[in-house]
């Protein structure tokens, strides 16, 4: 057996963002993105597609459901799996963390000894949320250990990971560049069900700093209408395009649809840019950085950036809140 693996899930209701790495190669990387959507499993005809949908299938008491890509694509979905504040009591949530898991522990190609699995919820859930998560999490999971194995489930709120991101290098040692005990830093983490807020002072999060607005289905569900209502396709996969690329395809050719999405969009950015006043305000003259990161920091950024001159991203900023949450993993491991 390995010694053992930090495994960050950022279970977002988009995307579920994995970053995973083995003690004995600290610095190198398992990484996924899992759609965020589930459907019973049907009887699917097409040899290779049906081959290729054994990886994408998980069974769940006595039943079989498609998650990720599979789900997507043979399920039509309109709008992602779990849009709701309680979706972690689901069924859909527990078939996702298990497909995460498996495809996990088929990359590694071995059998660790000890697992610390680092989950994280919005901000404004995190103290109703916390012990639920946990609890569910290492009863789902617990079963499935083989002999020899134990796991450690930690969460944390998704605003503290891009803090954890600046703090810690990949190997989970601390970063000696960036003291979160001398310095002060904001953090906007942009997810697809919530955007959340965090300010941290010499160390200490400050309370009043600790927030939640809306997320990025706010701008899905804008930019669906507004398609809607120029007769064009709204399915999920088509959305998703028209907001990371500006154009869809129609009838096999590109279209542009640049100007529809950003009047769409303007509504949700209003929002996020009046939270992120709210909170910092004056004071963010006065930080270190502002850390902004999520799966719709590529797409605020830009404005963010005018406003706060000193916000930072990462290159990946979807994946930000699963590495930081995975260099979480690996300096917990290094201290047990």
């Amino acid at each position: 057996m390995q010694k053992n693996i930090s495994i960050a899930i950022d279970g977002g209701h988009s995307m579920f963002k994995v970053r995973a790495a083995l003690s004995s190669a600290p610095n190198t990387r398992i990484s996924l993105q899992i759609p965020t959507v589930v459907m019973p499993a049907i009887l699917l005809t097409n040899e290779q597609t049906k081959l290729r949908a054994e990886g994408e299938t998980v069974e769940l008491h006595g039943k079989k459901y498609f998650f990720g890509e599979t789900a997507l694509r043979q399920g039509r979905s309109e709008v992602f799996t779990g849009q709701n504040s309680d979706w972690i009591e689901s069924i859909q949530h527990d078939v996702l963390l298990l497909g995460a898991w498996f495809k996990v522990m088929r990359e590694i190609g071995s059998d660790p000894a000890r697992i610390h699995l680092v989950m994280g919820l919005p901000a404004k859930y995190l103290s109703a949320q916390k012990s639920l998560l946990r609890e569910r999490v290492t009863a789902l999971l617990t079963p499935r250990l083989l002999p020899g194995q134990t796991l450690r489930v930690l969460i944390q709120s998704q605003a503290d990971a891009p803090l954890q991101w600046i703090s810690l290098d990949t190997d989970g040692a601390l970063n000696k560049q960036t003291n979160l005990d001398s310095g002060a830093w904001g953090v906007i983490e942009i997810g697809h069900f919530t955007t959340d807020f965090a300010l941290s002072e010499q160390g200490s999060m400050v309370e009043y700093a600790v927030a939640s607005c809306a997320g990025m289905n706010l701008a899905y569900e804008a930019i669906a209408s507004a398609l809607a209502a120029e007769r064009l396709p709204t399915a999920l996969d088509v959305v998703e395009r028209a907001i990371r690329t500006r154009e869809i395809k129609l009838f096999g050719k590109p279209q542009n649809v640049g100007a529809l999405v950003e009047r769409a969009m303007a509504g949700f950015e209003a929002i996020v840019l009046d939270e992120a006043n709210r909170i910092f305000g004056d004071k963010a003259a006065t930080l270190d950085g502002i850390v902004v990161g999520g799966g719709g920091a590529e797409l605020l950024f830009a404005k963010l950036r005018d406003r706060f001159p000193n916000a930072i991203c990462d290159d990946n900023p979807r994946m930000m809140v699963a590495e930081g949450f995975c260099r979480l993993g690996l300096m917990s491991l290094s201290r047990v």
